[in-house]
């Protein structure tokens, strides 16, 4: 079977706001499905990417889940719900990938360095794997560098930065994206105009 193309997206700065990126505050994670606001575009986008027969996969670090700040339950309970929010409105995502680890978490089991906290590659090689993906071609969406430097390390075509959430400015300067835009429509825009 022939290999397909992603878009590997980040979730939170790209698809859903998160208050704290506005306050400046990392201590604030989106912890209840009521409190999904999804970034307005992230719908149409994804619709667009669809219709070209683009895998969507989302790979989210979710630190919370080892700090104690939620369970993994309510973290899937949250995915499920954006996946449903896409899906009423028209938009698959086919898959929602998390990091539920962290090196200084308080919840043993999940307290440890690991090879899919971004920006390791490990949720993009894993997706790359269940969903017969050809790196080579695909491409990563993220508001910050650990995204940028995930997307490099596992072999993507192509990093997009985008403007909303951290807008790559996150102090870090160890990647840089291959291409800066406004948002993720704008990021849709660009795939689809360089799908070969």
């Amino acid at each position: 079977m022939k290999k397909r193309i992603a878009a590997f997206i980040d979730r939170d700065g790209v698809i859903t706001e998160i208050e704290s990126y506005k306050q400046g505050d990392e201590s604030k994670f989106l912890l209840k499905k009521e409190d999904i606001k999804i970034i307005p575009g992230s719908i149409e986008a994804v619709k667009r990417l669809n219709d070209k027969n683009i895998v969507i996969i989302v790979i989210s670090n979710q630190p919370q889940i080892a700090k104690g700040l939620a369970t993994k339950l309510q973290i899937d309970e949250i995915n499920e719900e954006i996946k449903r929010l896409f899906k009423e409105n028209g938009a698959v995502i086919d898959a929602i990938y998390c990091c539920p680890h962290h090196p200084k978490g308080s919840i043993k089991e999940y307290s440890l360095t690991c090879n899919c906290r971004k920006p390791e590659p490990g949720m993009i090689l894993k997706a790359a794997k269940d969903y017969n993906i050809d790196l080579s071609r695909s491409y990563v969406i993220g508001d910050r560098i650990s995204d940028i430097k995930a997307g490099n390390l596992a072999g993507c075509k192509t990093t997009i930065g985008v403007k909303t959430g951290y807008a790559c400015n996150d102090g870090f300067k160890d990647a840089i994206p291959d291409v800066l835009v406004e948002n993720i429509l704008e990021a849709s825009k660009f795939i689809i105009g360089d799908v070969k």
